[in-house]
């Protein structure tokens, strides 16, 4: 497998790196950020393309969902502001992977049907979050709008009104940061998105997951997002908690590779549903997820 990872102090430079080994394809697989310097690892496009997997009705299904629902009569109002098709802001903890499984979403042909796919950046506080953001927007040329104040929101959501789906990148931010927290939430409740899915990476104990879902009850979040399978592939507890909670799970990553390490969750969330309706005391699993 043809992987080469470039070193520098600029993504846009690493960027043409890449280019110059891969070609106009070069497909970007991870940008990080170490010790000052940035990492982008890439691949050729032939590469992403043997690694693809196999959604089946992935996509079907999610492209129903966003085929608008006929909408009755309304009082003659004035004229809102544009908007995309479909809104859906990606929230959690730092380290969550939330950017990457952005990238994934955005550039993996099966995950919106084929729709026009936009990117909304509101990760200004970690350094070369904008800048990886924007090199996955500028490999799959893809429409992206960065904001860094309030009231920037609103114009840069209707810039981006032509595209059928815009996902949000949203900072990280620990239970401590409730200041910082407060205020990132109150971003996402102004873009009024139509989903919102908290991400959540495998192999925290059950007690730390759900107090990251207690610390992002503000943001009304209405899907939950397994993250880094790959670390604990064999750990089935955010799918149990999942289920537990009731709110439902569409995706779960599992690797850094951009964009094949993106899964349907729906099999492993039926594997949690069958867990907990064949265990005898459905207390145990709940304590378990709990």
């Amino acid at each position: 497998m043809s992987i080469e990872i470039f070193t520098g102090a600029s993504v846009p430079a690493l960027l043409l790196q890449a280019r110059e080994v891969f070609g106009p394809e070069a497909q970007v697989l991870q940008v990080r950020s170490r010790n000052g310097a940035f990492e982008l690892i890439a691949s050729s496009a032939a590469v992403v393309a043997a690694a693809q997997p196999d959604f089946a009705d992935f996509g079907r299904s999610l492209a129903a969902e966003l085929t608008p629902a006929p909408r009755k009569a309304a009082p003659v109002r004035a004229p809102e502001a544009p908007r995309p098709g479909r809104v859906i802001a990606l929230v959690g903890p730092t380290g969550a992977g939330k950017t990457t499984t952005i990238a994934k979403l955005a550039t993996n042909p099966l995950a919106f049907g084929g729709r026009k796919v936009g990117l909304l950046g509101l990760d200004t506080f970690r350094v070369g979050a904008v800048e990886q953001l924007s090199t996955y927007a500028e490999l799959a040329s893809l429409p992206i709008e960065v904001v860094y104040a309030e009231g920037e929101l609103q114009r840069a959501l209707a810039r981006l009104a032509d595209c059928e789906v815009v996902l949000v990148d949203t900072p990280g931010r620990g239970p401590r940061q409730l200041d910082d927290t407060a205020l990132v939430g109150r971003w996402v409740s102004a873009l009024a998105p139509n989903e919102v899915h908290l991400a959540l990476p495998a192999g925290h104990m059950p007690a730390m997951t759900r107090r990251v879902m207690d610390g992002f009850r503000s943001y009304h979040v209405t899907h939950l997002l397994a993250t880094k399978l790959d670390e604990c592939p064999e750990d089935a507890r955010l799918f149990d908690i999942a289920v537990a909670d009731g709110r439902p799970m569409r995706w779960f990553t599992d690797g850094q590779h951009v964009p094949q390490d993106l899964r349907d969750a729906a099999d492993r969330i039926a594997g949690a549903r069958d867990r907990r309706r064949d265990a005898q005391d459905p207390r145990d699993l709940h304590r378990n997820a709990a």
